[in-house]
């Protein structure tokens, strides 16, 4: 009984001590300032949503053809002859952009907005509006691009355009730099302005690229919107899963084949979890998180050096959540006989992992094999990429940063995290300490699921709120 009674009170004493502790964190959270809003005017913007509809007709599809985005950038060039009296010509052959604007202030550091020109195929089936049509309806620009990533575009090529219309100064120089590649990793787009950049010695105070938005109704505990800022980005991975064995055929097969090999190597892949681990971009987002959730909710994440393991389990019930605590692999790609009656000697499948920060690709493919257990399949590390630095959740570019979107978006709280997915935003870490990646944009769950498949469209509310919250960005900085 004595025992018991020490345990009890020992869980009663911790209970009190985090209760405490979550409590002096709540009540240390600071608000938001509020930030003037000159030089913004609906009539200003009122033509964005045009311009964004007539952009997505040009078909500038990543790798593909190159006579539209030839097309595209006559279109802006025409669209917004201003601006692109500041175009910065590169040195090597490339479609995308790129532009400074001076500030007032020569002793400030510049600052860099980066958004693309490119977009992922779409065939028209399963449409509402065709895919490059650029149809305004319902309140909606449709398309492919318009939320990925030409709504981004679109919003501050007006944004500058109509700041020098109007000959607003700005104290602090800005560059634009619009991506030709993005959607197949960057190379000939943002890596060869990034080059550039680091052969002229010049550094940003900070970047911002595309990458969280807005959410709605994401984490039931937290009643505000949630706008996520990624301070980093996943690695992206390229692995390839090889079976040969006996062919021959269909009608006298000798099992298992290649393809049931690879099959079963391919479920035991999909069906294992990588080791969960917080992050510093998750544990500065559960830290956020506690300031503006419930007190029970705050009470687990705000102390997540103590339940680690409960907030990984709960994480690993979403999809999106679980994305944020391991590494993931997915098969992607499978490849076996050319004829339905051909056993075949070969079969390959793909996988894509995207890793944590500080995990490397060797040490996933050693996890893979141990998962796979067969010494039938060969896995072989086709592409590896590094993973992006960790930028600050705080100082002033962050700060500044949150600020703005506490503004713009009055509902949200801005809350830092880790991007799953590939940005341009990886090439401009070896020029800025300070790489961010949101879109300021309100989204839902429905709208996020739009943006790589059928009826991707942007509302032209969130079109007008692009502008608005670049238009503070870029003259409070």
């Amino acid at each position: 009984m004595v025992i018991i009674g020490t345990i009890t009170g020992a869980l009663l004493l911790l209970f009190i001590i985090l209760a405490i502790r979550t409590a002096l964190m709540r009540s240390s959270k600071k608000e938001v300032s509020g930030i003037s809003r000159k030089g913004e005017t609906a009539d200003d913007i009122s033509n964005a949503p045009l311009h964004l509809s007539e952009a997505i007709r040009f078909e500038t599809v990543a790798g593909k053809a190159e006579q539209p985005f030839i097309e595209l950038r006559e279109y802006l060039k025409v669209t917004y002859p201003l601006l692109h009296a500041h175009t910065i010509e590169l040195p090597e052959q490339t479609y995308a952009l790129l532009f400074r604007i001076d500030g007032t202030e020569a002793s400030l550091q510049p600052s860099l907005l980066c958004a693309h020109l490119d977009v992922v195929p779409a065939s028209p089936e399963g449409w509402e509006h065709p895919p490059f049509a650029g149809e305004i309806a319902d309140g909606f620009i449709w398309g492919r691009g318009s939320f990925d990533d030409k709504g981004s575009t679109i919003a501050i090529l007006e944004t500058f355009e109509r700041m020098l219309r109007e000959k607003i100064e700005v104290q602090r120089t800005w560059y634009i730099a619009l991506g030709s590649d993005e959607e197949v990793r960057g190379e000939a787009g943002a890596a060869l302005i990034s080059s550039f950049f680091a052969s002229q010695n010049i550094r940003f105070a900070f970047v911002l690229d595309e990458g969280g938005a807005v959410a709605q109704g994401f984490i039931p505990q937290v009643k505000k919107d949630i706008a996520v800022i990624g301070l980093s980005e996943k690695a992206s991975l390229t692995a390839t899963l090889t079976v040969s064995s006996h062919g021959g055929h269909s009608s006298t097969p000798e099992q298992p084949t290649s393809v049931g090999i690879l099959a079963r190597a391919a479920s035991r892949i999909e069906h294992t979890r990588l080791k969960g681990s917080i992050t510093y971009p998750v544990k500065k987002m559960l830290d956020t998180l506690a300031l503006h959730s419930s007190f029970p909710f705050a009470l687990i994440v705000g102390n997540s050096w103590l339940f680690r393991s409960l907030i990984i389990r709960i994480f690993s019930a979403s999809a999106t959540m679980n994305a944020l605590v391991r590494s993931t692999a997915a098969v992607t790609m499978i490849q076996g006989a050319k004829a339905s009656n051909i056993v075949p000697t070969q079969a390959k499948a793909t996988v894509n992992i995207r890793t944590l920060p500080g995990e490397r690709g060797k040490d996933i493919i050693s996890t893979l094999h141990r998962i796979t257990r067969d010494p039938r399949v060969e896995i072989t590390l086709e592409r590896d990429s590094e993973g992006g630095r960790i930028s600050p959740a705080e100082g002033e570019a962050y700060e500044h940063l949150t600020r703005t979107i506490e503004n713009t978006f009055p509902s949200a709280v801005a809350v830092p995290y880790l991007m799953s997915g590939a940005s341009d935003a990886l090439h401009y870490e070896k020029v800025s300490d300070n790489v961010y990646r949101f879109s300021p944009v309100l989204t839902d769950k429905g709208e996020l699921a739009r943006m790589h498949s059928e009826n991707e469209r942007l509302s032209v509310e969130n079109l007008h709120r692009a502008i608005r919250f670049y238009t503070l960005l870029i003259q409070e900085s």
